[in-house]
């Protein structure tokens, strides 16, 4: 089932490209099916997690859309099966795209309202396929950076999610160059 949603992903954003005129692709437009893919494919009635995105990422070079889809997705998918495993309701992924205009860089930031990462937690030394997928893509592929760390209460705040209920979160930060 993994497989199969990298392999849609991909799909995904080549059937964007053949739409759109250039090699570029205004990266919201991925985005948007690929948050919709993931609610349909990812949640389930026991384990209800809702998937937004918020902001624009500008166009991007396919070089660069095709692996961060990829990326987006496992960590999507990474949320779901570690932040949201105790089946506990009205779980929320949030996914914040911004361009900085002073580098001209992606940043990308997945935040949740989910059990959180443990404090220790170092994705530098995350031995799991999908983060180790995440971990490549991002840092040798894309020439990025990626952070994960938990929620804090001003992230929470600013994301929309601290409903007073004592929730942790993860907050998993991309710096994603784009040219």
């Amino acid at each position: 089932a993994d497989s199969v949603r990298r392999i849609r992903t991909i799909a995904l954003v080549h059937e964007t490209l053949s739409r759109e005129p250039g090699e570029d692709v205004a990266f919201v437009e991925i985005v948007r099916p690929l948050i919709q893919l993931s609610q349909e494919s990812l949640q389930s009635s026991d384990r209800p997690v809702r998937f937004e995105v918020r902001g624009d990422g500008g166009r991007l070079p396919a070089t660069i859309a095709t692996p961060l889809s990829v990326v987006i997705l496992e960590l999507l998918q990474n949320v779901v099966d570690h932040a949201f495993g105790d089946k506990r309701r009205d779980g929320v992924v949030r996914v914040f795209l911004a361009r900085d205009p002073d580098d001209d860089a992606l940043h990308i930031r997945v935040i949740d309202n989910g059990v959180g990462v443990d404090e220790q937690f170092d994705i530098s030394r995350a031995t799991g396929l999908g983060l180790s997928i995440v971990r490549t893509l991002v840092t040798t592929e894309l020439g990025g950076t990626i952070s994960m760390r938990p929620a804090n209460n001003a992230d929470l705040v600013d994301a929309a999610l601290d409903d007073g209920s004592g929730q942790v979160g993860t907050v998993v930060d991309l710096r994603i160059p784009t040219e």
